[in-house]
């Protein structure tokens, strides 16, 4: 049987971590650019999209806890392939890793490395190809795990992995693939790569002939077992981290139902349940950090 925990997050401050993905004027007027260019030269828009869909956004400066940098304990370099990624540890002890999400970076898990290295562990924060400090201006998520499990190769024995959106794709992954931790923690997790690129067409508003174009694209670059490599259906089960999912039902990047899938496919796993937080609170609330906290600082 699983746990599931409730949280009332009602009181919530507004401070956003992020933009959401949602369709303000920029990203319509772009949609609706790429729509009439499909009708008139179909190859010239199906190569904007793909440049679109691969291309991160950096975090919007300054962020809220870039003050901890200048207090880390070590910062390190690392080289993947022709690009340099910045790692950043506060600390000492069993080490706790943090994975960002698409557009997002590793000092957006600000809120969890004080709490962390008061009850003893290594915080250990990195920043993916094309992301934050990373150098870089496309990444995918093949790329973004083997930057995961290179990070922990370099840290040592990897006691937790908490990660936030697409980054729970590509710590899944990494895990499978042989990254070994006791604990894995996801916060907010698409239920798969297809509906990662199903959301990237609506918030463009793009029609399902391009959309469906960049799935051909993909599996062009990647192989037709793209979808299979990047699905919790196929994920899940193969994972043997104690498991704890964090679902907002009021999330408007990745809707509540697609993690709680993960949640269900996972044996064993653990849900915790938010309200009022949306995709990004999650990464500082202090009902969140507090739950991650003991359960990490209270583990056998």
């Amino acid at each position: 049987m699983t746990a599931q925990f409730t949280t009332n997050t009602d009181a919530a401050k507004r401070l956003p971590e992020a933009p959401l993905a949602h369709r303000n004027g920029r990203v319509a007027a772009v949609g609706t650019a790429l729509q009439w260019l499909h009708r008139v030269a179909p190859r010239t828009a199906g190569n904007i999209v793909e440049n679109l869909f691969f291309s991160p956004q950096r975090l919007p400066l300054p962020i809220r806890y870039e003050y901890l940098l200048d207090e880390a304990s070590s910062y390190t370099q690392l080289q993947y392939g022709a690009h340099t990624i910045p790692v950043f540890s506060w600390g000492h002890g069993p080490v706790v890793m943090m994975v960002h999400g698409w557009s997002g970076g590793g000092i957006q898990f600000g809120a969890f490395v004080k709490p962390l290295v008061k009850a003893g562990f290594r915080v250990v924060v990195f920043d993916a190809p094309a992301h934050g400090r990373a150098q870089g201006s496309q990444t995918n998520l093949y790329e973004m795990a083997d930057v995961v499990f290179k990070v922990a190769a370099s840290v040592g024995p990897v006691e937790a992995i908490i990660a936030h959106s697409i980054g729970s794709l590509a710590a899944a992954r990494a895990v499978v693939d042989g990254v070994r931790a006791k604990h894995l923690i996801m916060l907010a997790p698409p239920r798969d790569l297809a509906s990662v690129v199903a959301g990237f067409g609506a918030t463009l508003g793009l029609s399902e002939a391009l959309v469906s174009e960049q799935r051909r694209r993909m599996e062009q670059r990647f192989g037709p077992d793209v979808w299979r490599q990047f699905s919790f259906d196929d994920l899940a089960p193969e994972l043997a981290p104690r498991g704890l999912v964090v679902i907002d039902r009021d999330d408007q990047s990745v809707p509540a139902s697609h993690s709680d899938r993960v949640h269900l496919k996972w044996p064993g796993s653990e849900k915790l349940q938010t309200e009022g937080l949306g995709h990004y609170k999650l990464l500082w609330h202090p009902s969140v950090v507090e739950r991650i906290y003991q359960r990490l600082a209270t583990a056998g």
